[in-house]
């Protein structure tokens, strides 16, 4: 009995680590405790009587960023804890697309072939597209998934003299929203089943022969993975990026972009921040309610409570009328108002000087910068980084 028992469980399959590409990130150990532990080399190790039986293999592979979990047996398709329906009439929209040519570059980026590799002043930079399209695979049709890609989790990492990219299918979250749910399980029932669709892929990049001290990556909501390798250690230290940045922490609630001053930010699964019009402000992350939003030093930008949230003020004494601050203000929260002065001043009792309407104020510091008599401040208790190089670039590019 006890070999054929052994002899069914081999069949079934059974999980193993690699140490050499286990990062310790517990993923496996947090999800799957009948099978592995984390041992004291800090590395994934699997449990001597496992329980392989009670999980979908797949989904147990799948859960590691790095492929280091190993199955002896056949990976059937993933679990999903949607059902999905059929869609009536999908298979005339099929034979519209069954034959059509396949998009090469979304091909590579489905396997991690499309980078590039740069060498710049102190760093080497690697960019590598991921995927945005959905392959027009037949059951893309029948199960009606979308055919903009939702997004993949990435993870970065060195091997010796190359970097290795992870890419993978963003799981389902028990906190997603029901239609974020339905959309990740028909693209999830997708992968595996076609040679052009992959649910992950690791690629490793060749490096210039260098003595790299260090890296920094970003990967944003349109599917751009940027790392940069420095071989300078001041230059790491002291880098910052061009924008501020959202992070998958995001939860599309939206607060972010109705409060940019610049319309720099767009919606989707997660916000992006458009770069070339982020003035690194910081409001956004003031905000936002959800702790996902880093500034150009790579630090999260602390939110403030909605009552401490402090808005622009405008001292009297100083304002002369000049309205360069109503004009840039983008939420039409400042106006000029006519005030009377005492009767003994020696100046005309009448003049007009600036006016904050502070509900419409959001603390984005455009009229504070503007002002040539720093006559209005926004006297936040966290001062971010001046902003006012950003902004100028921001207004002589035509914005």
């Amino acid at each position: 009995m006890a070999e054929t028992a052994l002899e069914e469980t081999v069949s079934a399959g059974i999980f193993d680590v690699d140490p050499v590409l286990c990062i310790a990130c517990d993923a496996c150990c947090d999800d799957f405790p009948e099978i592995f532990f984390m041992g004291g080399d800090e590395k994934a190790h699997t449990l001597d009587d496992q329980q392989a039986e009670l999980h979908n293999a797949r989904t147990v592979v799948d859960i590691c960023p790095t492929e280091a979990i190993g199955y002896s047996g056949e990976l059937p398709p993933a679990e999903l804890t949607v059902e999905l329906e059929e869609v009536d009439g999908w298979e005339a929209e099929w034979a519209r697309h069954r034959d059509l040519p396949e998009n090469r570059i979304e091909r590579d980026r489905r396997y991690g072939l499309d980078f590039d590799v740069t060498q710049e002043d102190g760093y080497v930079e690697v960019s590598l597209n991921m995927p945005t399209i959905v392959p027009p695979v037949r059951d893309r049709f029948r199960y009606g998934a979308p055919a903009i890609m939702p997004g993949y989790n990435v993870h970065v990492y060195r091997t010796e003299n190359r970097l290795a990219i992870t890419g993978w299918v963003k799981p389902i979250s028990p906190s997603d929203k029901t239609d974020v749910k339905t959309t990740k399980a028909q693209i999830l029932a997708l992968t595996h089943t076609s040679s052009s669709f992959p649910g992950r892929f690791t690629t490793e990049i060749p490096l210039p022969e260098q003595d790299f001290v260090g890296f920094k990556e970003r990967h944003d909501a349109h599917g751009l993975v940027r790392v940069l390798l420095f071989t300078d250690r001041a230059k790491m230290d002291a880098w910052q990026w061009n924008a501020h940045f959202i992070t998958t922490d995001c939860t599309s609630c939206s607060i972010c972009e109705r409060v940019c001053p610049t319309n720099a930010i767009t919606g989707g699964e997660r916000f992006f921040i458009d770069p070339n019009l982020c003035i690194n402000c910081s409001v956004c992350g003031v905000y936002c309610p959800f702790d996902a939003i880093d500034d150009s030093r790579e630090e999260l930008v602390p939110k403030i409570k909605p009552k401490q949230i402090p808005k622009a003020l405008v001292h009297d004494e100083l304002c002369t009328g000049c309205e360069f601050c109503v004009s840039v203000c983008p939420f039409d929260a400042i106006a000029m108002e006519s005030i009377v002065g005492p009767s003994e001043h020696p100046l005309p009792q009448t003049s007009t000087i600036a006016m904050v309407t502070s509900k419409l104020c959001t603390s984005c510091k455009l009229c504070e910068q503007v002002c040539i008599k720093d006559a209005i401040e926004v006297p936040r208790p966290h001062q971010f980084e001046d902003i006012g190089m950003s902004f100028m670039s921001y207004v002589t590019d035509g914005h």
